[in-house]
């Protein structure tokens, strides 16, 4: 038997988005043909069923037999999750407590249910192939733009008398926890339409507080409305440096050095603009940029162009010390006042210097391979 076990914590402040919804996909797949997933959070909302709907779409998982426990505490959890959840292939949802918190005028329960775990398995504890354990419900912010932190454990090619064994039956009060909260839970049926019409009444908005944060309704914006969606748009906003590339400076001025710089669409995030769809050739709006050492310079303009790419408008070169822009690195830094950014002109040893400083970072490539990335 082969024991494997990490952490992993999402925090969007640092660029960490999706790693709750990674680490259960991953569990997932490395448990391969299980039977059984058994899964207890504490909240559950509509757009959280959906991304983990989405994100788990294998053969086992579809004809897995799966178990919800999800409590109705306090009304934090959506009634069409609960409806959404029992209607997965060889679904069943109960709720712990149940009639006590509906007993309760404010729907308060005896004791708080706040399990979260993930379960991938077998019929029996020691049939067990993965295991989540951490903070994460079932809503759209934990699976992906919270600060979370969970515990992933798998085991390969289950057998007695090894130290993987050890680790296993470690896990069996989960397990055995799992089955009496099951049993002692009540029949989702026999709850919902009680539970509906008292969430109907609780006070307006009737969404899950942690998914009206600014960030998780970044990720879950609309595609076709968008230019960027999911990750990149929360990693774009939180990012403390953006770098590019300077390999494909336009040439405006010549047969003087250009100023102007391709990026790819959505980069306008970085800078403080919205990323909703507008027409080619739009000016999206104004900040002020200086380089390093230099005064800013206004009215540095970020725009849609008609090559589908945003283009930022840099300092005029030979003013500000800086030869040429083309064929280096450019790194901008978010200062504190607002719209304002500080370029810092370098080479591949200042960026790799930069990227070793930074609290975490994150490389990505444009579609014809000229490189961009963020530091946090």
């Amino acid at each position: 038997m082969a024991y494997e076990m990490s952490v992993h914590a999402q925090d969007p402040k640092v660029g960490r988005v999706g790693v709750v919804l990674d680490a259960i996909a991953h569990a997932s797949k490395e448990s391969g043909d299980y039977e059984h997933v058994d899964i207890a959070v504490a909240y559950a909302s509509t757009k959280g069923v959906r991304l983990l709907k989405e994100r788990l779409s294998s053969g086992a998982w579809t004809a897995s037999t799966k178990r919800f426990l999800v409590s109705i505490d306090f009304g934090f959890t959506q009634p069409n999750a609960l409806k959404a959840l029992s209607e997965l292939d060889n679904s069943e949802v109960r709720i712990p407590n149940a009639r006590a918190v509906l007993d309760s005028s404010v729907l308060r329960p005896p004791s708080a249910f706040h399990a979260k775990i993930f379960m991938f398995g077998g019929e029996e504890w020691k049939d067990l192939r993965a295991l989540i354990v951490g903070s994460a419900n079932v809503t759209a912010s934990a699976l992906s733009t919270g600060a979370e932190v969970v515990t992933k454990q798998i085991w390969r090619n289950n057998s007695s008398r090894t130290v993987a064994w050890e680790h296993l039956k470690r896990a069996k009060p989960v397990v055995d926890w799992f089955e009496d909260t099951w049993d002692s839970a009540d029949l989702l049926a026999d709850v919902l339409d009680e539970y509906r019409q008292r969430y109907r009444a609780l006070p307006k908005p009737r969404i899950p507080p942690e998914e009206t944060t600014r960030t998780t309704r970044v990720f879950l914006a609309s595609p076709t409305e968008h230019v960027i969606t999911g990750i990149l748009p929360v990693q774009l906003a939180a990012a403390k440096s953006l770098w590019v590339d300077g390999s494909s400076i336009i040439r405006n001025r010549k047969p003087r050095p250009g100023n102007q710089l391709n990026t790819p669409r959505g980069t306008r995030v970085f800078f403080g603009f919205d990323s909703r769809n507008v027409s080619k050739n739009t000016t999206l709006g104004y900040v002020e940029i200086r380089i390093s050492g230099h005064d800013y310079v206004k009215k540095r303009s970020i725009r849609f162009a008609d090559n589908g790419m945003d283009i930022i408008g840099l300092p005029i070169p030979e003013r500000y010390g800086v030869g040429t822009y083309q064929d280096t690195i450019l790194i901008f830094t978010r200062d504190p006042t607002h719209a304002r950014f500080t370029l810092t002109v370098t080479d591949q040893a200042g960026l790799a210097d930069r990227r070793a400083a930074a609290a975490n970072n994150v490389e990505l490539s444009m579609s014809h391979g000229r490189r961009y990335g963020l530091l946090f």
